[in-house]
C-alpha cells in the first residue's frame, strides 16, 4: 500500500474493527492457501489413483488376454481331439467297407470257382453220354465243329 492509500488513523473504536478485519483477511488468506494445496494433493491424489487404475487396468486386460489365449488353445485342442476322433472313425467305417468288400469278392470268386466246376463236371457228364449215345464219333477230336466255341 502507498502511503496516498493508506486510511486515515483509526479512532478508538475503529482500531478494534480495522484489527478484526485484518485477522478476517488473514483467516480468508489462510483459507484460501489452504483451500489451493487441498486442491494441488487432490490434484496429485488424482493423478496417481489415475495411474494405479491404468496401472491395474493394463494389468487386468494383460490376465484377460491370456485367458482368452488359454481358452483358445483349449477350444483349438477340442477341435482337434473331436477331429482326429471324426477321422478315426471315418477310416474304421473305411475298414469295415473295405472288409466286407473283400469278403463280398472272395465269396464271389467261390462262387465262380463252384459254378466253373459244374460246368466242368457238366461237360464231363456230356461227353460221358455223347459217347454212349454215339459211339462211333468217338474217333474225331474234341477240337473239331466250332473252333470259336468252347466245348460244352
Amino acid at each position: 500500500m502507498n502511503a496516498e492509500e493508506l486510511p486515515d488513523p483509526p479512532v478508538d473504536g475503529e482500531s478494534e474493527d480495522s484489527g478484526i478485519g485484518e485477522r478476517v483477511n488473514a483467516v480468508f488468506t489462510a483459507a484460501e492457501k489452504a483451500a489451493q494445496h487441498i486442491v494441488s494433493m487432490a490434484r496429485e491424489e488424482a493423478e496417481d489413483i489415475r495411474r494405479q487404475t491404468r496401472a491395474e487396468a493394463d494389468a487386468l486386460a494383460k490376465q484377460l488376454r491370456l485367458e482368452a489365449d488359454r481358452e483358445v488353445e483349449r477350444i483349438l485342442a477340442e477341435a482337434r481331439a473331436q477331429g482326429e476322433a471324426l477321422v478315426e472313425e471315418g477310416r474304421a467305417r473305411a475298414r469295415k467297407v473295405e472288409d466286407g468288400a473283400r469278403i463280398r469278392k472272395d465269396r464271389l470268386r467261390e462262387e465262380i470257382r463252384l459254378l466253373e466246376e459244374r460246368i466242368s463236371w457238366a461237360q464231363e457228364g456230356l461227353r460221358e453220354v455223347t459217347l454212349r449215345l454215339f459211339p462211333g464219333e468217338s474217333e474225331q477230336p474234341a477240337d473239331e465243329g466250332d473252333s470259336d466255341s468252347e466245348p460244352l
